[in-house]
């Protein structure tokens, strides 16, 4: 009976990484909202200053400094709206839609590069502090996570090296292919752990970039595979023909 409901919760719920899908369609449900809130740039930009203060400074300083009493006081505003993904949805829009002024681009940039290598001496620093693992600036509500998504969607709005690609159609393709392999890539990491082929097998600076690569490499395989059985392609690639 345990197997059988757990193979029921795994159908029903997904695997672990299908959170992906779950957020999506609640961004889809949101859709109409958001249509209303970015249908004038003074309010988007409103919703959007009021998401980065309560979902990313606030907790980021009450947790640094201990203040857990302001924190409380926070949540009994009530302000669900703003503590989720959804302000994500609405940034990319925004950035995707007005023109950012050089200056703030190489700002944006500059605090993107220094997020990125202080991201792992935080993370050390509080998995030493509680003696456990601490996932929080991984969290998609961590400010760092926040300034370095929009570094590089800006990177990649703005850079003009993509202009210039090779053979546009080949990237397209695999471009096509990313979904697959985000749901088929924690199958092939799962298969490599029951073998006994774990990040800790070997070295980490050896194990993590030659996992990755493999992992990578046979989940677009997959994609490759698949995009060529006309059921499949249409169910899992996404595919309308």
């Amino acid at each position: 009976m345990e197997v059988f409901r757990a193979a029921v919760e795994r159908f029903v719920f997904g695997h672990i990484h299908m959170w992906f899908l779950q957020i999506l369609c609640g961004f889809y449900l949101l859709i109409p909202v958001a249509r209303q809130i970015s249908a004038k740039k003074e309010t988007l930009r409103y919703y959007l200053i009021l998401w980065i203060i309560f979902r990313f400074l606030i907790p980021t300083v009450t947790d640094v400094s201990g203040l857990t009493t302001f924190q409380a006081r926070i949540d009994s505003l009530g302000l669900d709206i703003l503590v989720g993904n959804f302000g994500y949805f609405l940034l990319g829009y925004y950035l995707n839609t007005t023109d950012i002024k050089r200056e703030a681009r190489w700002c944006m940039y500059a605090m993107g590069v220094i997020s990125l290598f202080l991201t792992p001496f935080l993370i050390l620093h509080d998995c030493i502090k509680s003696g456990t693992y601490v996932e929080r600036w991984f969290s998609p509500g961590s400010l760092n996570v926040l300034i370095m998504s929009a570094a590089i969607f800006l990177c990649f709005k703005y850079c003009r090296v993509f202009d210039h690609v090779k053979r546009p159609g080949i990237w397209e393709k695999l471009s096509g292919y990313t979904f697959f392999v985000y749901m088929f890539h924690m199958f092939v990491l799962e298969k490599l752990n029951l073998m006994g082929i774990t990040t800790v097998s070997y070295p980490a600076v050896v194990s993590i970039p030659v996992m990755t690569a493999f992992i990578f490499i046979v989940s677009l395989m997959g994609a490759f595979v698949a995009d060529h059985v006309p059921v499949v392609r249409k169910i899992v690639m996404l595919h309308s023909n």
